[in-house]
């Protein structure tokens, strides 16, 4: 079996994300080419390879073309509704499993959006331009999981960050609102952290309840396990943490049973 193990100690964000599976091995022509069947003209990825505290590390920046749009508040006609996103994801090429998971994560922040701000779920707005930034996020994770063809996916808890975090509307306190509603609902293990910044995002918090299958408070991996390969990803911002950290691995089917020794 092929697994997946994520050490979150970094807090998690969709770019991050994308950076650290990238970082794993999915070639950016896959990612960008499965993106483009999405029909989005609106946005275009920029990859950077970087090296923190010794270890080389991907940071995937959303470029979006039309940057005027960031901060125009929800409801205002000028966003795409989760309605509109998911027969662009049905209309795409990707394969069905891609496209599957691309809606279970965008159901899981689409029903955390619709409890805070009482709208119906297929009519949320997300708070990015037109979407995109959490299209490409959303969509693009589902594409790299199941490129990578993992089996099972594991992750340790995660920092939220505390303070306060600007956004579409308005200064909101960290976690944000519709980080705790998906707290609420998966019980995601969380941690307060000493970074006075938001660490968690909602994005990366619909995508860690979207793909994991099982989450413990620190990762440890089978020692009959092979490596096979790891990634890391980085954000924007210079948090003092540690980069997202994946490792896939190669393990028997009898391995889980056993006792994990090796901590990531």
């Amino acid at each position: 079996m092929r697994n997946l193990y994520i050490n979150c100690a970094s807090g998690a964000s969709g770019d991050i994300f994308l950076g650290a599976f990238v970082d794993l091995g999915v070639p950016e022509e896959v990612l960008t080419g499965r993106l483009a069947s999405l029909g989005l003209n609106e946005f275009a990825l920029e990859i950077n390879k970087k090296e923190i505290n010794g270890n080389s590390v991907t940071d995937v920046d959303v470029i979006l073309f039309n940057k005027e749009q960031a901060w125009i508040h929800p409801y205002s006609g000028k966003y795409r509704n989760y309605g509109e996103i998911k027969e662009m994801i049905d209309r795409s090429d990707m394969t069905d499993s891609a496209k599957a998971l691309s809606k279970t994560i965008f159901d899981i922040k689409a029903k955390a959006e619709s409890q805070v701000h009482e709208v119906p779920v297929d009519q949320i707005q997300f708070h990015e331009a037109g979407a995109v930034d959490s299209i490409v996020d959303i969509v693009g994770a589902a594409i790299c999981v199941d490129y990578l063809k993992i089996d099972h996916i594991y992750s340790s808890a995660v920092p939220t960050g505390y303070g306060t975090v600007l956004c579409a509307v308005g200064e909101l306190p960290v976690p944000p609102p519709a980080v705790k509603a998906i707290f609420e609902k998966t019980g995601i293990p969380n941690y307060r952290s000493d970074v006075k910044m938001e660490l968690l995002t909602p994005t990366g918090a619909a995508i860690l309840s979207g793909i994991v299958d099982g989450f413990t408070e620190t990762i440890q991996i089978p020692d009959t396990s092979h490596v096979i390969c790891e990634g890391r990803g980085v954000g924007k911002r210079e948090t003092g943490l540690p980069p997202l950290r994946l490792v896939l691995v190669e393990e028997s089917e009898h391995s889980e049973e056993k006792e994990h020794v090796n901590g990531i």
